[in-house]
């Protein structure tokens, strides 16, 4: 596939695929499947690859915890861990690997691109169990200082939303919101919905008061 343009064809198979995915929770038929939109073969994972992929996890990977406004919520906002990779239509064989090796997760259509694909885990249990230890077997021995530290904010913050620490607004103000602050890559974008650490506790805070 040349893939300067994701033709509207597969576009739309991506997104039945992930339609029946909802509906199944079948990731073995759901990897079929995108094999089959892709023309890809199913994959051997070996030592070798997982390798492979600690680099190309290393480069390619993200870790972010994202903080939206949800006035249901008991502090007033949401909190969502996720695992993502993106990366151009060309490379798909690339993802494919990843969403063999770690058998969960979806691929994505990245809305407004060209032709970029994005894998995205965000059920906390698949976080804790196969992307941490992945991240501290195969990325942080070739990893960075920086990276190995924010995968240490990153698996705090899980641990306190398993042990539903998050509900409890002092912590949350205290303790969660400085790792999260701690993870952001970039500050300061109008599309932020807190422009700073303190907005975010000040927000949470006033939302307790109500």
């Amino acid at each position: 596939m040349a893939g300067e343009q994701l033709p509207q064809n597969v576009k739309d198979s991506l997104k039945n695929a992930n339609e029946n995915f909802s509906r199944t929770r079948n990731h073995s038929d759901y990897r079929r499947e995108i094999g089959e939109i892709f023309d890809i073969l199913p994959k051997t994972i070996g030592i070798r690859e997982k390798y492979f992929l600690g680099g190309f996890v290393e480069g390619e990977g993200s870790l972010n915890v994202s903080l939206k406004k949800l006035r249901t919520s008991r502090v007033g906002v949401l909190l969502d861990p996720e695992f993502s990779i993106a990366q151009h239509v060309n490379s798909i064989e690339l993802l494919y690997l990843a969403l063999a090796f770690f058998q969960t997760g979806r691929l994505r259509y990245k809305s407004g691109s060209n032709a970029t694909l994005v894998i995205v885990i965000d059920n906390r249990e698949d976080l804790k169990t196969k992307i941490v230890p992945f991240y501290k077997k195969y990325v942080n021995s070739i990893g960075s200082a920086v990276k190995t530290k924010r995968l240490h904010y990153f698996e705090r913050i899980l641990l306190y939303l398993e042990e539903q620490d998050h509900r409890d607004v002092n912590v949350f103000v205290h303790d969660i919101l400085p790792l999260w602050d701690s993870m952001r890559m970039q500050k300061g974008q109008s599309n932020q919905s807190f422009a700073s650490l303190k907005d975010a506790q000040d927000y949470v805070l006033s939302h307790s008061r109500e």
